[in-house]
């Protein structure tokens, strides 16, 4: 079970690579093309659009038919949304390709969760979690990177096949992993309890909440630095860079995540490290140099980092057993709700006032998700 358990983490890494990855490229092509902020954001709001749409049921697919069938349509979704850039190089083909890999993600991602935590024993849970907490950073680290250079070397059509190819890899490790099919969840009982009942949850709901701002502070972060360096004449290497460096932060800190929960508790830990982040945001405008970009992005890896795996733990710390995959699923639709809010309200903000309030509005939001997790 240990192999296994690194073999999903590395389809995990691959499809979330990809995604993150094709968000920058879809970005600075956008702009190649002459796209403004408002339009960036209204990409960035279309990579949560069928997101926010089929995240819940992703998750009950993930319930009711075992997390490895949902993995397997993600992974082949993301490949075609990243042809689809590939072949089609304009605006109106970018949006059609930031749906199509929104739809793949989020039923990859939500599955992938349950999986790992269905084929985990009880008292290696927690590890294994981690592991695959390790793997989203490790995609962070190298997603970046990988497309600043794919774009530099390639230029973006040859970022995109690249993407591309990555995306497909795991199915075939997936087919090749025969003993993790039939894993599925134990059904709770005859009768469905609705979605709501979740929402009638107060800690359960104040998770989800808390998880859909924190994951905002991350996601205009990766969206809307590019945006900004490019203003200032970095070129995508660079830019490239700047954003490794916040996905090997959030790397190195999760190694240290198990005492400071010790210490703090998920919740306590999570309100420390978004209010800090709140705080560091607040410099970004006034940064106009690589170096600067990338000490304040290494400090923000270093707190942001956290606030995947925590409120990805304190879900299912609160969630009922039975519906752990729904309930994630339906987290990660709050999360692709304000995701898909946020970018076109920031983008309007950013046409009409320059890219530095958007990076304000993130230091609002985690200061908000600190002050709910204090409350709740």
């Amino acid at each position: 079970m240990a192999l296994n358990v690194y073999l999903v983490t590395l389809t995990s890494v691959l499809i979330s690579g990809c995604y993150a990855g094709s968000r920058l490229i879809a970005s600075l092509f956008a702009l190649e093309l002459g796209a403004n902020p408002f339009q960036v954001g209204v990409l960035a709001g279309l990579y949560a659009a069928l997101s926010l749409m089929l995240a819940i049921q992703a998750g009950k697919w993930s319930d009711r038919l075992g997390p490895v069938r949902p993995m397997l349509l993600g992974s082949t979704l993301s490949c075609g949304g990243l042809i689809i850039a590939w072949a089609f190089p304009s605006i109106q083909a970018l949006y059609m390709s930031a749906a199509v890999m929104g739809a793949g993600f989020i039923f990859f991602n939500v599955a992938v969760q349950s999986l790992v935590a269905l084929m985990s024993r009880p008292h290696d849970r927690a590890r294994d979690f981690s592991i695959l907490s390790q793997g989203y950073s490790v995609s962070a680290l190298i997603a970046p990177l990988s497309a600043g250079f794919a774009v530099q070397f390639l230029g973006t059509a040859g970022g995109f096949l690249l993407f591309a190819f990555a995306a497909i890899v795991p199915v075939l490790i997936l087919f090749g992993m025969r003993d993790l099919h039939s894993l599925k969840p134990e059904p709770a009982g005859t009768q469905r309890s609705s979605v709501f009942e979740l929402l009638r949850d107060r800690p359960l709901r104040s998770s989800f909440v808390t998880s859909g701002l924190v994951v905002t502070g991350w996601d205009l972060y990766t969206f809307y630095l590019p945006v900004y360096a490019h203003g200032i004449g970095l070129d995508a290497a660079v830019i490239g860079a700047i954003l490794a460096v916040f996905g090997a932060a959030a790397f190195t800190v999760r190694w240290f995540m198990p005492p400071l929960v010790r210490r703090w508790g998920e919740a306590g830990l999570l309100a420390r490290a978004m209010l800090v982040a709140a705080l560091f945001y607040l410099a970004f405008p006034f940064a106009e140099s690589a170096y600067a970009l990338g000490a304040l992005s290494i400090a923000l890896g270093l707190t942001l980092g956290l606030g995947q795996p925590l409120s990805m733990m304190i879900t299912y710390a609160r969630a009922p057993a039975a519906r752990a995959g729904e309930a994630n699923g339906l987290r990660l639709m709050v999360n692709h709700c304000t995701h898909f809010v946020v970018p076109i309200l920031s983008g309007a903000l950013g046409t009409a006032f320059g890219v530095g309030p958007v990076f304000w509005m993130n230091s609002a939001c985690l200061a908000l998700a600190a002050r709910v997790l204090k409350r709740y």
